[in-house]
């Protein structure tokens, strides 16, 4: 968030109200606290990819801007830095079996230009002065990653470092007050094939970033919409969605995400809000927690859906689970975004309940997460406390 071109401090932390029968209140593992970062896409044309083990030649001739950084950091070599994030970038793609991005000239010209913005406008913007139509030819699903960090958190000139923390940082969200995952998203979308980066330091120390990727006509035609729009919209795996990256994996040190023999647990992005009855507590190894209890209808941010003896959990404090059969686990990607009724709606409550109530046909609802209703198997889109409406009587906007 940006605040003067500082880095504004936030707790991030679970629903306290939440034990019945403890006298001490669960201790959360996914503690993040800065805000820097913001992603944006634009899915206005669609289309989708055909894999490929073809090999994309990077192209960085337009990196080479000269090193301007004020005293204690003329030793930063923005160019090198460019190159080292699109070495990184495209390392993380290869670990999630994806194909290579290649640089081109007028995203990274852009690119640059919107970093270079964030200087005198004193921060990053939230996409409002983000403008598609000047990636063109590229501005096919065109998405952007944006951020800001103080040189003291980096810690380091060597460009390797600088790229791997920042790219770190888009997987991972650790300083998103709200973190959807929508940098990874953009970074693992498998329906572009381009990239620009940006890199600029204010006279602060304040080091600001910028992906601007999508696809140029040739590119775009090779994909098909409808699988481009589910993975915008996220219609498949919602919940766990796996990936990997190595530097993000290895941060998780605690036994909580340490695999062994009847425990395997893939990467989540969302949550849970437990049903309307008191929820156990189980441990890692399945133990159901004798002084802990969930409140009935409360939230939960989740980092891990575990299988613990065959049988699914999700994570929700440190060596704290609840039973897939105890929950309703939803996901946070389209966070913000909004859907239309197409119908006069049916509102459904968090059990998949017809609650009475109807919304009216062309009312549009600001939406924060999908879940999917678990009586009647529709994804449904939540749009206040405990009211769901399902995907058959929306549009998403």
């Amino acid at each position: 968030m940006r605040n003067g071109g500082n880095i504004i401090m936030f707790s991030k932390v679970k629903k306290t109200a939440i034990l019945i029968a403890a006298s001490a209140l669960l201790t959360t593992s996914l503690g993040g606290t800065v805000v820097f970062a913001d992603t944006a896409s634009n899915t206005t044309d669609d289309s989708a990819l055909t894999k490929t083990n073809s090999d994309a030649t990077a192209d960085t001739s337009s990196t080479s801007t000269t090193t301007k950084t004020q005293a204690g950091y003329e030793n930063i070599d923005l160019a090198s830095v460019k190159l080292a994030m699109l070495n990184e970038l495209n390392r993380l793609r290869s670990q999630n079996n994806l194909k290579p991005l290649t640089s081109v000239d007028i995203l990274n010209n852009y690119a640059q230009a919107r970093t270079d913005s964030f200087i005198t406008s004193g921060g990053v913007d939230d996409h409002s002065n983000w403008h598609s139509a000047n990636m063109y030819p590229y501005n096919y699903t065109a998405e952007e990653n944006i951020a800001q960090m103080p040189f003291s958190m980096i810690g380091s000139t060597d460009p390797l470092i600088i790229a791997e923390k920042i790219t770190d940082e888009f997987y991972s969200e650790t300083y998103d007050s709200t973190p959807d995952f929508g940098h990874r998203k953009n970074m693992l979308n498998p329906y572009i094939s381009y990239v620009g980066i940006g890199v600029s330091v204010s006279n602060t120390g304040m080091i600001y970033f910028s992906q601007e990727m999508g696809n140029d006509q040739e590119s775009y035609s090779k994909y098909d919409p409808t699988d481009v729009k589910d993975y915008y919209m996220t219609k498949y795996n919602d919940y766990a969605n796996p990936s990997k990256y190595d530097l993000a994996d290895t941060d998780r040190k605690g036994a909580d995400y340490t695999q062994r023999k009847d425990y395997v647990t893939a990467d989540m992005r969302g949550g849970v809000t437990t049903k309307n009855y008191v929820t156990p507590v189980y441990d890692r190894y399945g133990n159901k927690n004798k002084d802990l209890e969930l409140a009935p209808n409360s939230d939960w941010i989740s980092d891990i859906v575990a299988t613990i003896n065959g049988k699914k959990y999700y994570h929700v404090s440190t060596n704290g689970f609840v039973s897939a059969a105890d929950v309703l686990p939803w996901a946070k990607f389209l966070y913000g975004s909004s859907v239309t009724a197409t119908t006069d709606a049916k509102v459904y409550d968090n059990n998949g309940n017809f609650t009475g109530k109807i919304v009216p046909k062309d009312s549009k609802w600001i939406m924060d997460r999908r879940a999917v209703n678990p009586k009647t198997k529709v994804k449904m889109y939540h749009i206040a406390t405990n009211a769901w409406l399902q995907e058959n009587q929306v549009n998403v906007n």
